[in-house]
């Protein structure tokens, strides 16, 4: 498998990407396509298709600031789901920023949650992949996310000064992150 940035090499596959992102994420969830295509304008978002072979079977959308990244949005078309191919991506993903403090945010554990089930799974997957837990949990425009890294290393200010980095110090206010809890 491999990652294709879909700015340059990989503008083909840009229109299954859209379709996937648009499919895959709740509304509440996703940002406006044209915020994110000034974001990869500004060298602040990489948008990346992975394939396998010429085949289009996931997404990997991240910003980038410095030494540092944060995975954005994350999915398997749905008929790729279940095949390893959310390992295989994975692996290739922290290849892809081995030399990055690279972040990942996930919905808080919530017995109670509609989804419970989905985000235990989640975060299984990622904690069996080479992600650790930071101890440290952050509410984000309104959802409440744990944040793992792979070395499990990271500071509530670290967090929010990479957002103020890749962001409008606007669009920081409308996400309004608030520390939970840090260990």
């Amino acid at each position: 498998m491999k990652l294709i940035n879909i700015a340059d090499e990989g503008a083909g596959y840009k229109a299954q990407l859209y379709e996937l992102y648009d499919n895959a994420f709740p509304e509440q969830e996703k940002k406006p396509l044209h915020v994110m295509e000034q974001l990869v304008d500004d060298g602040k978002m990489e948008m990346l298709a992975m394939v396998d072979g010429d085949e289009f079977v996931g997404l990997a959308i991240n910003m980038i600031s410095g030494d540092r990244a944060l995975l954005d949005y994350y999915a398997i078309t749905p008929e790729k789901r279940s095949c390893g191919y959310g390992s295989k991506g994975l692996e290739v993903l922290l290849a892809h920023f081995e030399n990055k403090k690279y972040i990942f945010e996930i919905e808080t554990q919530d017995e109670q949650a509609d989804n419970a089930e989905e985000r235990r799974r989640r975060k299984a997957f990622y904690l069996r992949n080479g992600l650790k837990e930071t101890g440290l949990s952050a509410n984000v425009y309104h959802t409440d996310f744990e944040i793992l890294t792979p070395d499990g290393e990271l500071s509530f200010q670290e967090y929010v000064d990479f957002l103020r980095e890749v962001l409008d110090e606007e669009y920081v206010q409308m996400l309004r992150p608030t520390l939970i809890s840090e260990r």
